[in-house]
C-alpha cells in the first residue's frame, strides 16, 4: 500500500483558512516515506537502533517491526519508547547516529492495528499544525497562529504545546494575555514529552524546522 497526499489539497486550519499543501507536504514526506509497504518480514532481534541519516519514523518502522506488527504498530511503539531523542516531536527523525531503543514484540502489539493507525496520523497532522502555525506567526497572523497551535497541541504535538506555554508567559506581539496558570499547565503537558523546558521557556520559536 502506497502512502501519499493530494498536492490540491491542504490542512484546513482554525477559521476555515486553507493551508496549501504544498507548503506542509515536507511534513508529510518526512513521516510518510513513498513506497511504505506493509508484507510480513523477519522479527527484529535489536534492542538498539541507532539512526541513519535518511531515516524517518515510518521507514524505521518498517525495517524493524515484526511479522505480527504493521508499521504504524511499530511507529507508534518506537516514538513512545524514545520521548526523550524525538523531543515529543516524533515527525521529526533525531540526529544521525542518536541510538533509539528497540520496544519488543509485545509492547508493539498492545496497541492494536487501527489504534496504531489513527494515532500515528495525529503524529502527522500535529506536525503539520505546527509548521502552520510557525508560518502564521513569522507572517504575524497571531489570531490564526494560536489557534493553529492549540490544534497541535491537543493533538499531543510537544512543541506546539511548548510555544502555547510561552505565548501565555509572555506574549511579545500582545495578542495574548498573560496567564501563568495556562502557561504552567502547557509547560508542564511539553515536559511530559521530554521536550526541553528550561533552555527555551521565554523564547520564540525556531522557524527553520
Amino acid at each position: 500500500m502506497n502512502v501519499g497526499v493530494p498536492m490540491n489539497v491542504g490542512v484546513l486550519i482554525p477559521g476555515g483558512k486553507w493551508w496549501p499543501a504544498l507548503l506542509c507536504a515536507a511534513a508529510f514526506f518526512a513521516l510518510y516515506p513513498t513506497g511504505a509497504r506493509t508484507q510480513s518480514k523477519p522479527a527484529a532481534a535489536s534492542t538498539a537502533y541507532v539512526v541513519k541519516a535518511d531515516d524517518t519514523l515510518l521507514t524505521m518502522a518498517e525495517q524493524l517491526r515484526g511479522p505480527k506488527a504493521t508499521m504504524n504498530q511499530m511507529a507508534l511503539a518506537l516514538a513512545r519508547a524514545n520521548m526523550g531523542p524525538f523531543q515529543g516531536r516524533p515527525g521529526i527523525t533525531p540526529a544521525a547516529g542518536t541510538t533509539l531503543t528497540v520496544p519488543d514484540e509485545k509492547t508493539v502489539l498492545a496497541t492494536n492495528a487501527r489504534t496504531a493507525e489513527i494515532e500515528v496520523a495525529k503524529i502527522w497532522r500535529g506536525e503539520q499544525y505546527y509548521r502552520a502555525g510557525q508560518a502564521l506567526e513569522k507572517s504575524k497572523d497571531m489570531f490564526y497562529a494560536f489557534d493553529t497551535y492549540v490544534y497541535a497541541a491537543k493533538l499531543g504535538h510537544g512543541p506546539s504545546q511548548l510555544r502555547l506555554g510561552q505565548l501565555y508567559d509572555r506574549d511579545l506581539s500582545g495578542f495574548v494575555r498573560r496567564d501563568l496558570q495556562e502557561s504552567l499547565g502547557w509547560y508542564e503537558k511539553a515536559r511530559a514529552q521530554k521536550v526541553p523546558i528550561e533552555s527555551a521557556a521565554r523564547k520564540g520559536p525556531s522557524m527553520g524546522n
